[in-house]
């Protein structure tokens, strides 16, 4: 016969089990909402077309790419409601749904409940500016608090150098034909703080989540393999990207040369017509490509002089009726144009040439019989 102090333990032991258990049928149930938060130009398109057109990849892999409130591949919808609501008024694609961000992160909450996945995945850039309007920051984190039980929720972001991020936002918002100031002017007021200090951009989101949920990656972009970044983040959903998903589209948006894009942002602000600005940047690219194909690849030719040139010198140091410094010499041999430099003189030669082109039309042009014609137009109407 077991005595009490046995059988205490014996029902401890049941409890403690029966706890694990339901501690385990809880965790299987909970559903984990993954929200992808950008950064911009982080290849975060490219990413939602591959979500979009690859759902039964993901869902073996246990991930729902849902279509709620889902435009254009993305779910920006979720991150304008909130913008819109802190009053915000510079809203992508001129974003004027009236819809609560309460009905709207209701509807996702029942979506994810309702998945037959255990992890529902979201995917805006969008939702990178929440961190620039503390009033949406509130919103938001008020919403995440009344959340359905069994709901987690994390968040991934990309990030590159600031540099690099700064001055392919600056080519992005000239592409998408906004009117902005120079980049030394634009970073007071064009450019939103988050796109240089990601502390503003993501401390919010490790303040609502935890910084065990949100992963912060480094965005990668390889030539010689274009699906780097498909792979990391299909890597982060813990699973591979098969062999015939590794072929991937061509960028689906490509950014615009940098060598244009002053000439572009020149126009838009002097307010000139969208086929002339076409037709105009058309003609310039048009011109670098063909001096892209004949010019040498830029410093190969220089190094061959300075490797001459240094020749030269250590030859005339020999000779003794030579009164050069060479060593100072030395410190001023053949080098390349920055490129920079290389590029600011590729965009006068574009400009100039058209300024002739334009000047032997008007050359050309038979000025006399035109106003032949308008004089008898005038002797027709008296």
């Amino acid at each position: 016969m077991l005595d009490q102090r046995t059988l205490n333990a014996a029902q401890k032991g049941c409890a403690q089990r029966a706890i694990a258990i339901f501690t385990l049928l809880a965790e299987e149930m909970s559903k984990t909402l993954i929200l992808h938060i950008g950064h911009y130009k982080t290849g975060t398109t490219a990413l939602q077309v591959f979500f979009h057109q690859h759902l039964e990849f993901l869902s073996k892999a246990g991930v729902d790419y849902p279509d709620v409130w889902m435009h254009n591949s993305k779910h920006s919808a979720f991150a304008f409601s909130l913008l819109r609501a802190a009053g915000v008024g510079k809203l992508m694609y001129d974003y004027s749904d009236p819809t609560k961000p309460e009905k709207m992160w209701g509807d996702l909450f029942k979506a994810v409940l309702e998945s037959e996945q255990p992890n529902v995945l979201i995917s805006s850039e969008e939702f990178m500016r929440i961190g620039q309007f503390p009033r949406a920051r509130e919103a938001l984190q008020k919403i995440l608090e009344n959340r359905p039980e069994g709901i987690k929720v994390k968040a991934v972001a990309y990030l590159r150098e600031p540099g690099a991020h700064l001055h392919s936002w600056y080519n992005q918002l000239i592409k998408m034909r906004f009117r902005v100031a120079d980049i030394n002017r634009a970073v007071n007021g064009d450019i939103e703080e988050i796109h240089y200090n990601y502390e503003r951009a993501l401390g919010p989101w490790i303040e609502m989540l935890g910084a065990e949920n949100v992963s912060i990656r480094p965005y990668v972009k390889d030539p010689a393999n274009p699906a780097a970044l498909h792979e990391d983040f299909v890597e982060y959903l813990g699973t591979n990207l098969p062999p015939d998903l590794l072929k991937i589209e061509k960028d689906p948006n490509p950014r615009m040369d940098d060598r244009v894009v002053e000439l572009v942002r020149l126009m838009q602000n002097m307010e000139l017509g969208k086929n002339t600005i076409n037709a105009v940047r058309k003609q310039a690219l048009d011109y670098i490509d063909m001096q892209d194909r004949q010019i040498v690849r830029r410093g190969e030719g220089m190094t061959e002089a300075r490797v001459r040139a240094r020749q030269g010198l250590e030859w005339l140091e020999t000779q003794s009726g030579s009164h050069i410094n060479t060593e100072a010499f030395m410190q001023n041999l053949p080098q390349p144009a920055s490129q920079q430099q290389v590029d600011q003189d590729l965009m006068l030669g574009f400009v100039f040439s058209e300024f002739l082109h334009l000047r032997q039309r008007i050359n050309r042009s038979n000025f006399s019989a035109l106003e032949k014609r308008i004089e008898e137009l005038e002797q027709k109407l008296k």
